[in-house]
C-alpha cells in the first residue's frame, strides 16, 4: 500500500472513485473521461493504481476491495493458462 490521506486525493482521482461506486455506463465513462482529459484507455491503469493507495482505500474502500478482488481473479486465471510462471531455482 502506498500511504496516504482522503485530502492526498486529486479532484480527478475522486472523480473516478465516485463514479466507480455508481453503476456507471462505458457513455458515463467516456464522459468524465473527456471531461478530466484522460485517456480512455488509461482510464483501467489510473484506477488501478489507485487501488494501492491507502488514500483511495479510505475515500471508497468498497471501489478498491472490488478493484483488488478483480486484479487478483486475472492473475490468477492468467497463472492457471500458464502464463505466469513460478520461477524456482
Amino acid at each position: 500500500m502506498v500511504p496516504g490521506t482522503v485530502h492526498e486525493l486529486s479532484e480527478h482521482d475522486r472523480l473516478i472513485l465516485d463514479l466507480e461506486k455508481a453503476a456507471h455506463t462505458v457513455a458515463a465513462r467516456d464522459a468524465l473521461c473527456r471531461r478530466i482529459n484522460l485517456p480512455v484507455e488509461k482510464y483501467a491503469v489510473v484506477l488501478e493504481g489507485l487501488a494501492d493507495t491507502d488514500a483511495a482505500y479510505s475515500y471508497a474502500p468498497e471501489v478498491v476491495e472490488r478493484v483488488r478482488r478483480l486484479r487478483a481473479e486475472r492473475f490468477a486465471f492468467e497463472r492457471r493458462q500458464g502464463r505466469w510462471k513460478t520461477f524456482m531455482r
